[in-house]
């Protein structure tokens, strides 16, 4: 059996040189934070209790984390949650891990949202909800509308339930619908406001982003030009976007321009423009009604 050191400071340090040697860029945040999670500190408590002893058993758990993490593991399935616009997701294996990239879409979706009070919003494979509940939890408090997601895995439906009963208020929560169903199928009326983070990954990006290898494939990949499940939800806008609605897609940057060519066609009338991540790349295709 592997010894391990007995002290906080010991434990850490051992477990981000494992976690270096293992290629791991954010070793040191990793074992920081694992180790806050096994033992329920904050980093400043962690910091206050550096010279603490670490019981074996805590180590024994700690170390069983730190070879997860070295495998790619990501951080947010062993601690069971990621931040997302200020909220805390719980995360599971079943969804992908929400991402700092999405909120620029969240937030435009919110700006749209403040001069449409009574807009019903659909979040289209919410996976975790990170979407839909963030809409649901931002909204302003003028907003009386109501937030449908849908997916169709069982086991992300769960987590995206999970998520709206923990982080909404009641009220936000009485007007929050997970439906179960392939994309679009769920929704039986039209809606003000789509947005949506499909799968765009190509098989080929896929294969060579080896850190996505551990996140459920039905959350990641396109089809062969990444554009598969994208291009059916365009085809369906006619049926489920109200004339004068709004959507927001997040894509692959190299897709701008197809998908701004496939929106076009579907709404004519629509003015097509993206929103950038914080990488300052066009992260998201947006499709506004003129004057609306």
């Amino acid at each position: 059996m592997t010894t391990l050191p007995e002290t906080i400071h010991a434990v850490r340090q051992w477990a981000a040189t494992i976690l270096a040697n293992a290629g791991i860029e954010t070793a040191m945040l990793d074992a920081r934070v694992l180790l806050g999670h096994v033992l329920g500190m904050s980093p400043t408590q962690l910091l206050i209790a550096d010279s603490d002893s670490v019981s074996p058993e805590v180590a024994q758990t700690y170390m069983s984390l730190i070879e997860q993490r070295a495998t790619g593991v990501p951080l947010a399935y062993l601690t069971g949650s990621r931040e997302f616009m200020g909220l805390a997701f719980c995360t599971t294996p079943a969804v992908l891990v929400p991402r700092p990239d999405t909120e620029p879409l969240v937030e435009w979706g919110l700006a749209w949202l403040a001069d449409h009070p009574t807009a019903t919003v659909a979040d289209i494979g919410t996976g975790s909800g990170a979407i839909a509940v963030s809409i649901a939890h931002h909204a302003p408090d003028t907003w009386s509308g109501k937030v449908i997601a849908t997916d169709v895995s069982p086991k992300a439906l769960a987590t995206a339930e999970r998520n709206a009963d923990t982080l909404l208020t009641p009220s936000r929560r009485g007007r929050f619908d997970l439906r179960l169903g392939d994309l679009t199928a769920p929704l039986d009326a039209s809606v003000d406001l789509l947005l949506t983070n499909l799968p765009y990954l190509t098989p080929a990006q896929m294969e060579e982003n080896l850190d996505l290898r551990h996140e459920p494939a039905l959350a990641l990949d396109g089809g062969e030009d990444g554009l598969d499940l994208v291009r059916r939800v365009i085809t369906d806008l006619p049926r489920v976007l109200s004339p004068t609605g709004a959507v927001g897609f997040e894509i692959d940057p190299s897709q701008a321009d197809e998908v701004s060519k496939l929106l076009s066609r579907q709404l004519a009338y629509h003015t097509i423009t993206t929103v950038r991540d914080m990488a300052g790349d066009a992260r998201h295709i947006v499709a506004l009604f003129p004057d609306n």
